[in-house]
C-alpha cells in the first residue's frame, strides 16, 4: 500500500502527547504512528543503510527509510562515535527533501539521538513550512539534554498557535527543559477551553510545583470512566484515555516529589476502578510520604 502517514489531529485523543515524564512517549506517539501502512522496509537494513536510501537519488519512498531510520535510532544503542556522522547527513538529506513525510521522520530520528549538534537542523525544522515537520521538531527539541542554552522565545511562540497539537508540543517542551520564563504562559493554558490543553498545562505544571494547576490535577484523578457499554464520543475520554492520564500525572508528581495531591492519591489508591492505576497510586503515595 502507497497511502502515506499524517499525523492526525487525533494524536490530541492520546494524553501520552501531554506527558513530561517520559519524553520519548511523544516521539512514539507522535512521530512513530503510521496510519494505513501495511508494509514497511526490512529492519534488518542497517541505519547506515537508511541513511544511504535517504541520500539516494533513485531511491523512492525515502519517507518510509526516515520513519524506518527513526525507529532504529530510538531502539537501539548507536555509538557517540557516530552520532557526527549521523547528524551531518541527517541535516543534509533534509535540506534535500521535498516531502514534508521524509523531513519530519528525518527530524524524529535526530531527535531520538539525544545530541545537541543536532540543535541547528532542529531549529530550522521549526521553522519548516509543514505544521507535522514543526511538531517532530518540537518534540525533538524535548529530547535535547537538560540545560542546553538556547533562546526559547521562538518555542514560546507556539503557545499562542491556533494549533493544538503545536501548542501541545510546545507546553511539553518547555515544562521538559524548565524554561522558567514559560512558566505563566502555560498556565494560561489552564484557562483553554479544550480539555486536553487544559491536562496537559496542569501535568506541565507539575515541574514547577505551581499550585495554580491543583485544581485540574484533582479533575484528572477524579476522572470517572465511561461505563463498559456506554458509546463515547470526541471530546470525552475513553476508558484507556483516561486511565493514561491518570498515570502521567501520578509519576509526574512522583518525579518531582510533590506531595501536595497526596490525599486525592490516598482515594485514588482506595477506589480507583482500574487496578493498575490503584496500585500506582499506592507506590506513589508511599514514596512522597517518605
Amino acid at each position: 500500500m502507497n497511502e502515506s502517514p499524517q499525523i492526525s489531529k487525533k494524536i490530541l485523543d492520546n494524553p501520552i502527547v501531554g506527558s513530561l515524564t517520559v519524553p520519548i512517549a511523544i516521539v512514539l506517539v507522535g512521530a512513530l504512528i503510521i496510519f494505513g501502512v501495511s508494509k514497511m522496509i526490512s529492519t534488518e537494513k542497517s541505519y547506515k543503510d537508511l541513511v544511504s536510501e535517504l541520500q539516494s537519488k533513485t531511491f523512492g519512498n525515502k519517507w518510509v527509510a526516515a520513519y524506518e531510520l527513526s525507529k532504529q535510532l530510538n531502539s537501539s544503542q548507536i555509538p557517540a562515535a557516530e552520532y557526527p556522522w549521523l547528524v551531518e547527513n541527517l541535516s543534509s538529506a533534509y535540506k534535500d527533501s521535498i516531502d514534508p513525510r521524509t523531513r519530519g521522520f528525518i527530524i524524529a530520528a535526530l531527535g531520538s539521538l539525544k545530541n545537541q549538534a543536532a540543535l541547528p537542523v532542529i531549529l530550522i525544522a521549526m521553522k519548516d513550512s509543514s505544521s507535522e515537520v514543526k511538531f517532530h521538531a518540537l518534540v525533538a527539541l524535548s529530547n535535547m539534554p537538560k540545560g542546553i542554552t538556547l533562546d526559547w522565545g521562538p518555542v514560546t511562540e507556539f503557545i499562542s498557535s491556533d494549533d493544538e497539537l503545536l501548542k501541545q508540543a510546545a507546553v511539553l517542551t518547555l515544562a521538559t527543559h524548565h524554561v522558567a520564563e514559560a512558566q505563566n504562559l502555560i498556565r494560561s493554558v489552564l484557562q483553554s477551553p479544550t480539555p486536553l490543553l487544559r491536562y496537559s498545562s496542569a501535568n506541565a505544571l507539575i515541574n514547577f510545583k505551581d499550585e495554580a494547576a491543583l485544581p485540574t490535577l484533582k479533575e484528572i484523578l477524579l476522572l470517572v470512566y465511561p461505563t463498559k457499554n456506554e458509546r463515547v464520543l470526541p471530546p470525552l475520554l475513553d476508558v484507556q484515555q483516561i486511565a493514561d492520564l491518570k498515570l502521567s500525572v501520578l509519576l509526574s508528581l512522583q518525579k518531582n516529589n510533590w506531595n501536595k495531591l497526596n490525599d486525592i492519591i490516598f482515594e485514588l489508591a482506595q477506589n480507583d476502578q482500574n487496578t493498575a492505576i490503584a496500585l500506582k497510586a499506592k507506590e506513589v503515595l508511599n514514596t512522597l510520604k517518605n
